[in-house]
């Protein structure tokens, strides 16, 4: 009985150690990008709206991360400033050479059981602002500067808030951000409507 329980005790021991060599490897590496990217740089610095690398925000389901064609298409011409910025730059259009994807880390993300759509609520004129914050601003980005925590109660803050509209869009000022179809000047117009998201759980629990 006593070799039972001492070989259980060490067959737990074991099993604790195994996830927690994986959890602290994953914890480890969780943020670290495969290039070190700045948003500040790119959408701040330079303007670039979210849309021209994140081409599927307003096509899709998700918002996708940029090719390495995509990076290479400006990288090809643009070697960077700095002596930082240029080492990253050689590292991408290494990828491009060996015609490798750029193996990006996702850290804004919801769980497999639940149905996001960035086209949905681009089309009605939803800023990337509104759930990622003033991302043109971070240089890195992690999950402990996120914005929003993603979850379901503060997507229901949302969804059961009215949202002024004209002509079908979420009325506010025109962002750089976006890439979609926007109301010019809605901010100063009067709202010809209102917006009420969804409370139907099959509609994001599908």
């Amino acid at each position: 009985m006593k070799d039972m329980r001492s070989k259980l005790k060490m067959l737990l021991l074991a099993v604790f150690w195994v996830m927690f060599g994986f959890l602290s490897t994953g914890v480890a590496d969780e943020f670290t990008q495969p290039i070190a990217f700045s948003h500040k740089t790119h959408a701040g610095t330079n303007e670039i709206p979210c849309e021209f690398c994140h081409t599927y925000a307003r096509r899709s389901i998700n918002s996708g991360a940029p090719s390495v064609e995509s990076c290479i298409g400006c990288h090809s011409v643009v070697e960077g400033a700095k002596d930082d910025q240029k080492e990253e730059i050689k590292k991408a259009i290494q990828y491009w050479e060996k015609r490798q994807p750029i193996p990006w880390k996702k850290i804004h993300d919801v769980p497999d059981f639940v149905h996001f759509s960035h086209k949905r609520h681009i089309k009605v004129g939803f800023d990337c602002t509104e759930c990622h914050g003033d991302i043109a601003q971070i240089d890195v980005i992690s999950m402990k500067i996120m914005f929003a925590d993603l979850s379901m109660g503060w997507c229901m803050q949302c969804h059961t808030k009215n949202h002024p509209v004209v002509k079908g869009q979420v009325s506010g000022p025109i962002r750089q951000t976006r890439g979609g179809a926007i109301v010019p000047g809605s901010v100063n117009q009067t709202p010809d409507g209102s917006l009420l998201g969804s409370k139907d759980c099959y509609v994001c629990h599908k």
